[in-house]
């Protein structure tokens, strides 16, 4: 994930929906499993387009990973956030 966009409103829009997403499925007070439908509810003042391609990007890289009709944060994501290296 980039550290930051290159300022471009479009690539504004994907830089805070992958970082939105990933703060999500991070979270630890709810079920780890998120739809992208759940995640367009909990995070509707993105840019649904922005946060679909943020979405299937996230799940190329490994960030998330498919687990039955949603995705999960990969081992490799919650083991960044616990050495503090995900933040807002």
């Amino acid at each position: 994930m980039q550290e930051q966009s290159n300022g471009t409103p479009w690539n504004d829009a994907l830089w805070m929906a992958e970082r939105a997403i990933v703060l999500q499925v991070l979270r630890k007070e709810k079920d780890p499993r998120w739809t992208l439908a759940e995640l367009q509810a909990e995070v509707d003042d993105l840019d649904p387009t922005a946060l679909g391609v943020a979405f299937d990007r996230l799940r190329v890289e490994g960030l998330l990973v498919d687990c039955g009709d949603g995705v999960v944060a990969s081992r490799a994501a919650f083991h960044l956030d616990d050495l503090g290296m995900v933040s807002i």
